[in-house]
């Protein structure tokens, strides 16, 4: 209850603290605060500027489309430290992982894989090649991870149809150093660390590093890993208004050469729950650079101009057994699939832009407008057309080696130049409604040459996208929006054309979404709403007259409604939850089947679930003592596309207790996958299943020195 004081009471008050006042001012550092009254543990957080939803530093609340966002904090109480497990635990967010996508594909509003929802590191965008990105894996050296669902090729380019992640990274500051650290130890032999500091050097530079690493057995053979990550930076404050930061991020990492489990019969046999069907001397090797040199100069109170420019090398290696299924008899695997393939890929590119905060007729007004500029080059090595084959005794089980007839050799060389003018305004027209449009057009060059036949092949895009939002805010809790966006996606993310030809378009796509936004002040709650209607156009499809021939005549769609919760509802107890709903299906396809075309028109897509839900509550009982419990529910995907055999919905609980045996020393016991449940993250659903971690317990502990 609040107290009042009278007239004669504060002044009182205030001739008694002057003096201390004074002296206590005189003595501390000036500290900048930043107020963004979110709800505890939110991944809604709708106060909060949003670097992902608009590059203008619109918060959530002002951006007219859906936008999500988890901090470092809310990270390591969860304890998640896999770059891609933050981005699931949004609304209407799943994953199809393999090791062949880098083990990092997701799924959004109805729309699978690296084509349709996009990844981006401090909003640059990882080109995809041969349908895999391996960078970033871990959260360490994140500040948050930010979502923003929908087509967001306006700001990014191409293949955002479903959603784009940005993961961003703490960088340099010029306030009090912070230093940290951690240490877990857990199941199968699992080892992680990783320190981290930042602050100044002096009054013109400053910097900051954080390494972290991993060792891990695996829950089966061949899954041992090694994984190595860093993020160095170094800011250069050479005025008041102009700011320079260099970094260096990346990774090293020999991953898990684990590529599914094959079903007995149509099920799972629970015998081989643990075994791995990969050859002795798999290899699935990852590494990751990227250089970053980032200019930002405020060069007047209303103009500030921001230039980057990076270089992206990775090297990829893989050499495994990939397929594996049951004989008829169910007494024998055949294992196929043979392949070793290595992909040498750069990408160079510079983004520029411009933004201006000023009025237009009276009317307050912010406007950027910007140059994207990036080059990829890809060189793909393997040993096509991938022979090999042998049969083992799945109940006495010998790896065997890698066998190929084919020698690994270049196959094909490709380069990706895009340069992109794009332009964001937002408009008030009055306080309560805001105008939000943005344009972006690209032009793209695709360059294939393939390496054994020599036949070069050219292709050129020009692609026009484009969104206009508004938000209606009647009231400090209540915004309505409403948008309609363009995006697209690249007919195949192997950075090839499709089919060897040249005659084919990019595939297009368009949505229109409604939604709330709003703040329940009793329980410190925010809460949206969105519907959508996405629908993506020109798929590849079979010519009905020549089934030989690929033409583009397909259309998929998706309709569906997304709700997120976030509050404190008393002291100390939090609860973050979201559910989504969506009814994704083929409108026009056809696949070509035994030499025939067979109608998908009314199927849903492989891969998609239409249910999704997650929610994560925590509960500080003792003032050093807290408890948190999260479930994450997937429905049934399709296993195919004629829709015959399906991929089971799963539930899965993780729980965690923590203990904060000091102010700088928090201890944190984590479990994961709390029922030990067997459940399949992707696969074909009647032969092989790619299987979750089984129960996992990890004991963590975080130090600020």
């Amino acid at each position: 209850m609040r107290k009042h004081l009278t007239p004669l009471s504060l002044a009182v008050l205030a001739c008694t603290t002057q003096t201390a006042v004074a002296q206590a001012i005189a003595e501390l550092p000036a500290v900048q605060v930043t107020d963004t009254p979110s709800a505890p543990g939110s991944t809604l957080s709708l106060d909060a500027p949003s670097a992902t939803g608009s590059r203008l530093g619109l918060t959530a609340r002002e951006t007219p489309a859906s936008v999500s966002s988890l901090g470092a904090a809310d990270m390591a109480e969860r304890s998640l430290t896999r770059a891609q497990d933050v981005a699931v635990r949004m609304p209407g967010m799943t994953e199809a992982p393999a090791p062949g996508n880098g083990g990092t594909s997701l799924v959004a509003r109805g729309f699978a894989g690296h084509n349709s929802v996009a990844q981006m590191v401090d909003g640059t965008r990882l080109v995809v090649a041969s349908g895999t990105i391996t960078y970033p894996f871990s959260t360490w050296p994140m500040e948050s991870v930010e979502v923003l669902r929908g087509p967001a090729s306006v700001l990014y380019g191409d293949g955002a149809i479903g959603a784009a992640v940005n993961y961003v990274t703490k960088r340099p500051i010029f306030g009090a150093p912070q230093r940290e650290a951690f240490l877990s130890v857990g199941s199968f032999g699992t080892v992680q660390g990783g320190v981290g500091l930042r602050g100044p050097i002096n009054d013109v530079l400053a910097y900051s590093v954080y390494l972290d690493a991993e060792k891990s057995d695996g829950y089966r053979a061949l899954m041992d890993t090694q994984h190595h990550n860093y993020a160095l930076a170094l800011a250069v404050r050479a005025s008041r208004d102009l700011n320079i930061t260099f970094s260096l991020d990346g990774g090293v990492n020999d991953d898990a050469r684990y590529f599914g489990t094959p079903l007995r019969n149509g099920a799972l046999d629970e015998r081989l729950r643990r075994t791995n069907f990969n050859v002795a001397d798999s290899v699935v090797k990852y590494d990751d650079r990227v250089w970053r040199a980032k200019v930002d100069y405020q060069t007047a109170a209303n103009v500030r101009l921001r230039n980057e420019t990076y270089h992206l090398t990775t090297d990829r290696q893989w050499r495994n057994a990939e397929a594996y299924s049951f004989n008829a008899a169910g007494t024998a695997v055949n294992r196929s699939d043979y392949l070793e393939i290595l992909h040498d890929q750069a990408q160079t590119g510079n983004r520029f832009d411009a933004t201006f905060d000023g009025h237009l007729g009276g009317m307050k007004n912010r406007f950027i407008v910007g140059l994207d500029w990036y080059r990829t080059e890809l060189v793909h090595t393997n040993n096509s057309p991938y022979g090999g084959a042998s049969t083992v005794d799945p109940f006495n089980f010998a790896p065997g080696n890698f066998i190929s007839p084919v020698p690994t050799l270049p196959g094909r060389r490709s380069r990706l130049q895009t340069t992109a003018l794009f332009a964001e305004n937002a408009l008030d027209l009055t306080p309560e409604w805001k105008l939000v449009a943005g344009l972006r057009s690209d032009r793209m060059e695709l360059d294939n040459t393939d390496l054994r036949t020599g036949v070069n092949l050219i292709k050129k895009y020009s692609p026009v996208t484009g969104r206009l939002g508004a938000v209606w805010s009647p009231s400090d809790a209540l915004s309505l929006y409403g948008q309609f966006g363009t995006g697209t996606d690249p007919l195949s993310g192997a950075l090839s054309l499709p089919g060897g030809g040249n005659t084919l378009d990019l595939t297009k796509g368009r949505q229109v979404e409604i939604g709330a936004k709003g703040a329940v002040p009793a329980v410190r709650g925010e809460w949206t709403v969105a519907l959508y209607q996405i629908e993506k156009r020109n798929l590849l499809s079979r010519d009905a007259s020549n089934p030989t021939l690929t033409q583009q005549v397909g259309q998929q769609s998706s309709t569906g409604i997304e709700l997120a919760f976030a509050a404190e509802p008393v002291r100390g107890w939090t609860v973050d939850a979201n559910a989504a709903f969506l009814r994704a299906r083929y409108d026009s396809f056809k696949e070509l089947v035994s030499g025939a075309l067979v109608s998908r028109d009314g199927n849903t897509p492989t891969g998609v679930p239409e249910r999704t839900a997650s929610i994560w509550t925590a509960w500080r009982f003792l003032p050093q003592w807290q408890a948190g419990f999260g479930a994450r529910y997937v429905g049934e995907r399709q296993g195919n596309t004629a829709n015959t055999t399906k991929l089971p919905s799963y539930v899965v609980l993780d729980a965690s207790l923590a203990y904060d045996y000091s102010r700088n020393l928090k201890l944190g016991l984590a479990v994961k996958n709390l029922a030990d449940r067997d459940y399949a993250l992707a696969g074909t659903a009647n032969t092989r299943w790619l299987l979750g971690a089984p129960r996992t317990v990890q004991l963590t502990a975080r130090a600020m020195f």
